[in-house]
């Protein structure tokens, strides 16, 4: 089975992992409904998921990695779950690195989810594999520029956004 069928039939077990790492690391140890923990959650899997599946060329991926994603309909998939995301962990309180610390944990969550599953490995495992990672990647990057679009519009009290260009391959 494919990774990224793994992660659609497996939304609730990874936004379990999610929840509970997300409650540990919560700021001020505040206790947080299930809602508020997993806001953008579920999106930002059914995203990577479809991504993951789309055609994409060596210098696309590469670029994913980078954070240097040229529009597409499955990259904006992505990058708009992330961008809410950020923008909501940055309402509440969240620390920047803490936002970091979620990601780190739904990677392990998804990789671990896969091996459980006991794949007998090939070659398109290994992409599958590259392909999360640059997805995640992706969203992380864009979750942390909406995160850091929104703490300076809030300390500016300014009501407009304002996005850094993103720097393309050429």
């Amino acid at each position: 089975m494919r990774l990224a069928d793994v992660i659609l039939d497996n939304v609730e077990p990874i936004l379990n992992q999610w929840e509970a790492f997300a409650q540990d690391i919560w700021p001020g140890g505040h206790t947080v409904d299930a809602p508020m923990l997993r806001d953008h959650a579920a999106d930002i899997l059914h995203a990577t998921a479809h991504d993951m599946r789309a055609a994409q060329t060596d210098l696309q991926r590469a670029d994913k990695s980078k954070g240097n994603v040229r529009s597409d309909r499955t990259s904006d998939r992505v990058d708009a779950a992330s961008d809410d995301h950020g923008i909501g962990r940055a309402k509440s309180g969240f620390h920047q690195m803490a936002m970091v610390s979620e990601y780190r944990a739904l990677r392990a969550s998804v990789v671990q989810l896969w091996r459980d599953s006991k794949p007998d490995p090939d070659l398109l495992d290994l992409d599958d594999l590259t392909r999360f990672h640059e997805s995640i990647d992706q969203s992380l990057t864009e979750a942390i520029r909406s995160y850091s679009d929104s703490v300076h519009r809030a300390r500016d009290g300014t009501t407009f956004t304002v996005r850094l260009p993103r720097a393309h391959a050429t």
